[in-house]
């Protein structure tokens, strides 16, 4: 399959994306709540990590591949374990399944150690409540702006994602508390623990997947009025469809040039706009570059290429090398910024998103290659020993901005706790990620 025809996804799978992560999220929630009905409590621990291990190989199937935002499969694969550890520590206090029962409840039945949904319901709160609290600060989110140098707030695509994500995860959180809520008071008011009534399974097993279903129907109805009114947007904006953005990010030395936008953020001062192209030679992109400032063409290296969400855009990125007898002369296009000012203004919020992604990704990218190899293992025998990052050196260093390898490198390698468990794990979950891309 081509970029572009990846790219191109249009408003249709936008939303059915949004519609299918929730059938599948919330499917891996009810799943098990059903399951109660002739599974043994003590088989619905596994079942719990079992869906969570697919869920989260799941959603990094739909990172790779289309750029959608899983954020909603990562919350209920969080719950799901969280469940699990739950149900596990139920199993273990109350049954002599591993240890001496040490908890002896009054009318206890240990074929029925627990409610599924009376655990279920109140983890997928707490998990809900713990994104909708960290929002956009959470570790995902924040790589997934990285990787894609897209962030919520530069396209309609991108802000519908981040907003139907969040919305959904609200949605949940209020279902779970609803049906937690109406479970835990029949549980006290109503039942009897020592066996599962016509009216027990009503309430513990098919008022969650009414609610399952119900849910399907709305969020359907939702996105469905919701399509046609995004493809009339999509037409006023069907200037940004289609197109590719290059960025030239200028250096001299160890210092940046910038420029101060209207929004009151600093950016690179050279950016052109120009029919959707997958791809840019240095030739091409130098022509433009000297189109753009009038000046000759200085030396160059491509960087990487950004893939838009799904609106056919994409963006690619070069640096600029001015030698120091050329400097003045892109002076008066902005102020040159040292690496300590662009600490600051990093660390103020100052600089424009796009820029701030690109810089994390360049600094990320090479100092994992510069630390480790692509298995994550260190290149010098000190532990925790950090290379140096000078910007004069970008010219000769020979990495792949493209690889999203170093990435993973950077948040798993020898230097962090876990290292061979973490690899053992991503190998597992990358098993639908390397079907997908061979099927592709």
């Amino acid at each position: 399959m081509s970029d572009d025809t990846q790219n191109d996804q249009g408003s249709s799978r936008v939303l059915k994306d949004l519609w299918r992560n929730w059938a599948v999220s919330y499917g891996a929630i009810t799943l098990p709540i059903l399951f109660g009905l002739f599974v043994p409590r003590l088989w619905l621990p596994f079942i719990c990590l079992v869906e969570a291990w697919a869920l989260i190989a799941f959603g990094r199937t739909v990172s790779m591949s289309t750029n959608a935002c899983s954020l909603v499969l990562r919350v209920v694969s969080r719950t799901l374990m969280l469940s699990a550890i739950v149900m596990f520590g139920i199993a273990i206090l109350c049954t002599d399944w591993l240890v001496p029962t040490v908890m002896h409840l009054q009318l206890y039945n240990s074929e029925i150690p627990f409610v599924t949904c009376l655990v279920i319901s109140p983890a997928t709160v707490i998990m809900c409540l713990v994104w909708l609290y960290g929002g956009l600060a959470d570790n995902f989110c924040r790589n997934c702006q990285r990787r894609n140098g897209y962030y919520a707030g530069d396209s309609i695509v991108a802000t519908l994602y981040y907003r139907e994500t969040r919305y959904q995860i609200t949605i949940l959180m209020i279902l779970s508390l609803v049906v937690g809520a109406v479970e835990y008071w029949y549980y006290f008011a109503r039942y009897i623990n020592s066996d599962l009534s016509n009216p027990d399974r009503f309430f513990f097993n098919y008022i969650p997947l009414a609610m399952y279903l119900l849910s399907l129907f709305f969020i359907g109805g939702r996105y469905t009025s919701m399509r046609v009114l995004y493809q009339a947007i999509e037409k006023q904006h069907d200037g940004h469809r289609n197109r590719t953005v290059v960025r030239f990010l200028i250096f001299c030395g160890d210092e940046m040039l910038l420029m101060m936008e209207d929004e009151g953020q600093w950016d690179t001062p050279v950016e052109m706009t120009v029919s959707r192209i997958s791809s840019m030679g240095s030739l091409q992109a130098g022509l433009l570059f000297s189109e753009k400032t009038g000046k000759k063409v200085p030396p160059m290296r491509y960087c990487f290429t950004n893939k838009g969400f799904a609106t056919g855009s994409n963006m690619i990125h070069y640096a600029v090398f001015v030698s120091p007898e050329e400097k003045d002369e892109y002076t008066g296009s902005g102020v040159w910024f040292n690496t300590y000012m662009l600490d600051s203004a990093l660390a103020g919020n100052m600089l424009a998103p796009t820029l701030a992604n690109e810089l994390y990704r360049i600094h990320t990218m090479t100092m994992a290659w510069k630390t480790y190899d692509r298995n994550g293992r260190r290149l010098y025998p000190i532990r925790h020993y950090r290379p140096t990052f000078r910007l004069r050196d970008l010219p000769q260093w020979n990495v792949d901005y493209d690889d999203q390898t170093w990435f993973d490198v950077a948040h798993n390698n020898e230097d962090h706790r876990f290292f061979r468990l973490r690899s053992v794990w991503n190998r597992l979950t990358d098993v639908f990620n390397r079907k997908a891309q061979t099927g592709q």
